[in-house]
């Protein structure tokens, strides 16, 4: 008689899953679930095995096929009637919608890296200022931002009693390599030496070059172009055809326009070509009175009659900008909602009687709880996707500042609100569960002297809701709330 063979390593990996999937099926049918997958998985095994065709490529195979024990005894614990019971429950429950939004809060948060657009708007950069204000000139001919002559800067700084510093800058589009390596490309900055002195910030390494051209790189370039090695100062970059020494990295917590990586190429002399302005303003100057001084020695130092034309913008308030945004765009979502929904204020005594106040407390802390988290939802998505590393945020080039970012605003406030709305009157008055049963009730061609609609009930029986399939012009309250007492709750089979 031939010799039982060994059973392969193969075969008892195959065992050991299917006895670590077992507890998941029903006790009553956990045996011959466990005897089906083990026959099979025998009979596959003895099957090759005997036809030669045994080797380790249908051994993988067969422990991969044998992972399908585990979906399929999740699916046998999913088929019972108590799990399908719990998990409407816990489909109704208040806690899930709210636990909903903070998930998609958590994923939003993942996708984006950590929200940096967010952190950024409520922390702050280290360099940001109420005294930072950004300077353009739109033109009352020609219209869109344009830059101003060179030679007001110096004017500016020379004459100005509301200006501490004035910097000008311009936004290069042109190649970027250094010698021998490949590299990602940065966003190239032409500015002075003077608008680090605007942002009160020093090198970390090396000192900015004040007499010749030069190139200093933020924190994020140093990294990336030179994986963050000190010997890159004095080493050679080539922006355009010219090649430039480096001569200063800028700190970490520095961030100017962009949070994408900068380098900046510092020249001793005002360029030649028009250039953005930012400046630091003294201590009370306002947007009016700089707008005013700046006018005047325009005209009177460099000729330029700027009237009407300069546009000022201070760094907070271009920042802010998308919160002053979404906050228009929910007011007015809410007196829509307001108006559409017929939220009657009369209907707001009653509910706070002494009977109705506890469970009044309760709706309102999750109504507002539902749509501060729906709200952050919909303003975080649309921030950092609007304000990208690659944005650039100053004058009208801010993503997060155009009319567009304003109907995704109204339109995601707009959609929070009808939802939060109707989901809060398909709720229980009591528990906040969602209603179920839905049971119609009525004939719908008898208007007249009969009512017809659906009646929807709490699973823990604290009440019924009546919705009609049509609300007659006279009844205001077109869905009527029937509270139940306890002695109602042993009618529902679903109730505990």
């Amino acid at each position: 008689m031939a010799a039982k063979p060994k059973r392969a390593f193969a075969v008892v990996v195959c065992d050991f899953l299917i006895r670590c999937a077992a507890p998941l099926v029903p006790r009553d049918r956990r045996q011959d679930w466990r005897q089906e997958w083990t026959a099979e998985i025998w009979h596959r095994w003895q099957f090759l095995l005997h036809a030669g065709l045994w080797d380790r490529r249908e051994a993988f195979a067969l422990i991969r096929n044998c992972c399908g024990a585990f979906p399929d005894a999740a699916w046998h614990c999913a088929s019972q009637d108590a799990v399908r019971h719990r998990f409407r429950e816990w489909a109704r429950s208040p806690w899930t919608c709210l636990g909903t939004f903070a998930a998609l809060l958590l994923l939003v948060a993942f996708l984006s890296s950590g929200l940096p657009a967010t952190r950024e708007l409520f922390l702050g950069p280290h360099n940001a200022s109420d005294r930072l204000v950004f300077i353009w000139l739109h033109p009352i001919v020609g219209g869109g931002d344009k830059g101003l002559p060179p030679d007001v800067v110096p004017a500016w700084t020379h004459h100005s009693q509301l200006l501490e510093s004035v910097a000008p800058f311009n936004i290069n589009y042109s190649t970027f390599s250094v010698p021998n390596r490949p590299v990602p490309r940065p966003l190239v900055i032409t500015t002075q030496p003077a608008l680090f002195e605007v942002f009160r910030v020093r090198p970390e390494l090396g000192t900015v070059a004040a007499e010749h051209s030069a190139v200093v790189l933020d924190h994020r370039a140093w990294v990336s172009l030179f994986q963050a090695r000190p010997g890159a100062i004095g080493s050679k970059v080539r922006i355009g055809r010219t090649f430039y020494p480096v001569e200063a990295v800028l700190p970490a917590r520095f961030e100017f326009l962009s949070r994408h990586a900068s380098v900046y190429l510092v020249q001793p002399f005002t360029p030649e070509s028009s250039a953005m302005i930012v400046a630091r303003a003294r201590p009370g100057a306002t947007a009016h009175a700089l707008d005013k001084e700046l006018t005047r020695i325009s005209e009177n130092v460099c000729y330029y009659f700027f009237t009407s034309q300069l546009r000022i913008s201070f760094f907070k308030d271009a920042l802010w900008t998308p919160v002053r945004m979404f906050a228009i765009a929910a007011l007015l979502s809410a007196i829509l909602t307001c108006m559409v929904s017929r939220v009657h204020i009369r209907n707001i005594g009653p509910a706070w009687t002494r009977e109705r106040r506890a469970a009044t407390r309760r709706r309102v802390a999750f109504f507002c709880a539902k749509l501060m988290l729906a709200f952050a939802v919909v303003f975080v998505a649309v921030l950092e996707w609007s304000r990208s590393e690659s944005s650039l945020l100053y004058a009208s080039r801010d993503p997060a500042s155009g009319p567009f970012l304003v109907w995704l605003y109204i339109l995601g406030t707009m959609g929070v609100l009808f939802w939060s709305v109707a989901d809060q009157r398909a709720r229980c008055r009591v528990c906040l569960r969602l209603l179920c049963f839905p049971v119609r009730v009525g004939c719908p061609g008898c208007l007249l002297l009969d009512w017809s609609g659906i009646e929807l009930f709490c699973s823990e029986g604290h009440g019924l809701l009546h919705v009609p399939d049509l609300a007659p012009s006279w009844d205001e309250e077109s869905q009527h709330w029937i509270a139940l007492d306890e002695s109602w709750r042993g009618l529902f089979a679903q109730s505990k």
